[in-house]
């Protein structure tokens, strides 16, 4: 009705000297338990509303990552995260906190409510990778996985870390060129 007037909240929130809400990457509070619906940002990270909670213990693939199984490029992390999307329906998802990321983000086992950990469902599936250093009893896991080939074991595929920082498969590399022009 009168849209000259929307900025209005915001001014008062800043002369009456109160601060907006904190980014919502910020971490809770540490070692704290979380439960409640949360959503699958990426398949190792859930978010609660605003906070945001990375699994302790499983790397999983990224949202975005390809790798190879039988020569042909499979999109291995859009699978990842369709697998914890599947594992949070049971709800309410636990989280209890470990410990802290680089980011200052909490990091914490989480359990649906049909008892799962998510994280080792993950690894389980061949969806993860175990951080050994974090939960040594998700190595056991892994090793299974690995055996049986399951998910991204039937393959090839660059640990989600060093996918992070860009490295990639052959085959998923992106040659970029620089145009040049002529003088």
């Amino acid at each position: 009705m009168y849209p000259h007037l929307a900025f209005l909240p915001t001014v008062l929130v800043l002369a009456l000297g109160c601060t907006l809400p904190d980014d919502p990457a910020h971490a809770d509070p540490d070692f704290d338990t979380l439960s409640g619906t949360a959503r699958a940002v990426d398949p190792d990270t859930l978010e609660f509303g605003f906070r945001r909670i990375d699994l302790w213990g499983a790397d999983a693939l990224e949202r975005f990552q390809k790798c190879l199984v039988n020569g042909q490029s499979t999109a291995c992390g859009a699978e990842a995260w369709q697998v914890t999307t599947n594992l949070l329906v049971a709800t309410p998802i636990t989280c209890e906190v470990r410990g802290k990321n680089r980011y200052h983000r909490n990091m914490a086992v989480c359990r649906n409510a049909n008892g799962v950990d998510i994280g080792q469902s993950l690894i389980a599936r061949g969806m993860a990778v175990a951080r050994r250093d974090e939960m040594p009893e998700y190595g056991a896991t892994e090793d299974s996985a690995r055996q049986s080939r399951s998910g991204a074991w039937a393959g090839e595929f660059i640990d989600p870390l060093q996918w992070r920082r860009g490295e990639r498969l052959p085959e998923h590399e992106i040659e970029i060129r620089r145009w040049q022009r002529d003088e």
